[in-house]
């Protein structure tokens, strides 16, 4: 999955482990238009148990953490806060 998030792209990518016990969760982040072009934040792994959680919400919570590591860069830019 794809998204475009104040000047960034942020792919998703969701599998399951090798054992099926756990949903395996990469964002990648890269800076695509105006002040955040050619910029890449550092990529979130994350697992989640997958007897406690569904596929929709491993996505929306990784989709959540993503937004939040943008908005963090943009906080740490004095010239664009």
């Amino acid at each position: 999955m794809t998204i475009e998030y104040r000047g960034f792209q942020i792919n998703i990518d969701t599998k399951a482990d090798a054992t099926d016990t756990q949903w395996l969760c990469r964002a990648e982040i890269k800076g695509v238009e105006g002040e955040a072009r050619d910029v890449a934040l550092p990529c979130m792994e994350l697992a989640f148990p997958k007897l406690k959680i569904d596929v929709l919400m491993v996505v929306s919570m990784v989709e959540h953490k993503a937004r939040q590591s943008v908005d963090e860069w943009f906080a740490a830019q004095p010239a664009m806060a």
